[in-house]
C-alpha cells in the first residue's frame, strides 16, 4: 500500500506544479505590461507559447499590433504563435480561426495574404453555421440547439519491459474519453506442476529432477478513462486483469541409470502475480496527431512495471 501511495504522489505532484507554472507566466507577463516593460512581458508570454497557451498568444498579438517598434524583434516569436493557431484552427477552434484571419490580414509574423484570410473567414463562417444549426426536437415540437462534441480515435503501440507487444484503442471527446489496452510478451508456456524457489511442490514421480532454465509469461487486458487537460496534454487511468507468471523448466532423470525420463514446466508461485492490474499514464500530443505516453502498471500492487507507447489521435 505504501508503494502504491508513493507512486500516486510521484505521479500527481508534477501536474500541480505544471498548473501553477501555467498561471505564473501569464500573471508575470500582465504585471510587466502594467509597468510598461514590454521586453519582460514578451519573455513571460513566450513561455506560454511553448504550450500554445491561448492567453499568451492573445497578449503577444496585442503587443505586436500596438507597438510597431518591437515588431522586428518579435518576428520569430510571432511565427511560433502562428504555428500554434494553425494547429488549433485545424481542430475547428473558432477563436484560433479568428486570430488567423487577423494574422493574414495584418501580416503578423508572416507575409500578408488576403486569399488565406478569406479562406479562414469561409471556414469560420461554415463552422459557426454548422454549430448554430444543430438542434434536436421532441414530440412536443420543442427545439433545443446543441453543439456537437468531436470524438477523436486513439490508436497506438504499447510497450513495457515485461510485455513488449501491446496495443491501445480509445475514443476521446472534448474533455474525457475511454480506452482499452492489450499487452503480452508472446510467451504462452503450459505448466504441469507448481513450485517455489526451492522445489516442486506437487511432484510425486519416482525420479529426481533438475531445474535448467526459466521463462516469464505475461498477459494483461485493461481499460479506463482518458482525461484531457490541454489540447496537447492528457492523462489516463485504467484497471483490468493481469498475469506475470514465472515458469521454471525441469528435466527428470531415472535413479537407476540417470537417463532423461521427461521434461516439464512448473509455475513458480513465489514470484508470480495474477489478479487486478491497474495503470496510469501521461499522454502528450507531440506533433499534430502523433502522441507519446509514459506511466506505470501494477499487478496486485506487488509487481510494478513501466508503461510507454507511441500512436496517433485522429
Amino acid at each position: 500500500m505504501k508503494r502504491f501511495l508513493l507512486l500516486i504522489l510521484l505521479y500527481t505532484v508534477p501536474f500541480n506544479l505544471l498548473a501553477q507554472r501555467f498561471s505564473e507566466y501569464n500573471k508575470k507577463g500582465d504585471e510587466a505590461l502594467i509597468r510598461n516593460d514590454v521586453a519582460d512581458a514578451k519573455m513571460w508570454f513566450e513561455e506560454g507559447v511553448t504550450y500554445c497557451d491561448s492567453y499568451s498568444i492573445e497578449r503577444l498579438t496585442t503587443i505586436w499590433v500596438e507597438n510597431e517598434l518591437v515588431r522586428s524583434s518579435m518576428r520569430s516569436l510571432m511565427i511560433k504563435c502562428f504555428n500554434c493557431l494553425n494547429i488549433q484552427a485545424t481542430d475547428n477552434d473558432t477563436t484560433a480561426m479568428t486570430r488567423l484571419i487577423t494574422y493574414y490580414e495584418k501580416g503578423i509574423g508572416i507575409p500578408q495574404s488576403p486569399e488565406l484570410a478569406e479562406y479562414w473567414k469561409e471556414q469560420l463562417k461554415a463552422n459557426t453555421l454548422n454549430n448554430d444549426t444543430k438542434q434536436v426536437s421532441n414530440n412536443t415540437a420543442a427545439e433545443v440547439k446543441t453543439e456537437s462534441t468531436p470524438v477523436n480515435l486513439m490508436i497506438g503501440y504499447s510497450y513495457s519491459p515485461s510485455a513488449p507487444y501491446g496495443m491501445t484503442l480509445g475514443l476521446i471527446g472534448k474533455r474525457w474519453g475511454g480506452y482499452i489496452r492489450l499487452k503480452t510478451n508472446m510467451t504462452f508456456g503450459k505448466t504441469s506442476f507448481t513450485c517455489n524457489d526451492n522445489e516442486i511442490i506437487n511432484y510425486t514421480d519416482a525420479s529426481y529432477y533438475r531445474f535448467d532454465k526459466k521463462q516469464v509469461s505475461r498477459f494483461g487486458i485493461t481499460g479506463g478513462l482518458v482525461l484531457r487537460f490541454l489540447p496537447w496534454l492528457y492523462t489516463s487511468f485504467g484497471v483490468g486483469y493481469g498475469e506475470r507468471e514465472l515458469q521454471w523448466h525441469a528435466t527428470a532423470y531415472s535413479y537407476s541409470d540417470n537417463n532423461n525420463r521427461s521434461e516439464f514446466w512448473c509455475e513458480n508461485t513465489s514470484s508470480s502475480y495474477k489478479g487486478i492490474e491497474n495503470e496510469a499514464d501521461v499522454i502528450v500530443r507531440v506533433w499534430k496527431k502523433l502522441y507519446f505516453n509514459v506511466g506505470f502498471n501494477s499487478i496486485n500492487l506487488g509487481f510494478v512495471d513501466l508503461n510507454t507507447g507511441l500512436g496517433f489521435i485522429f
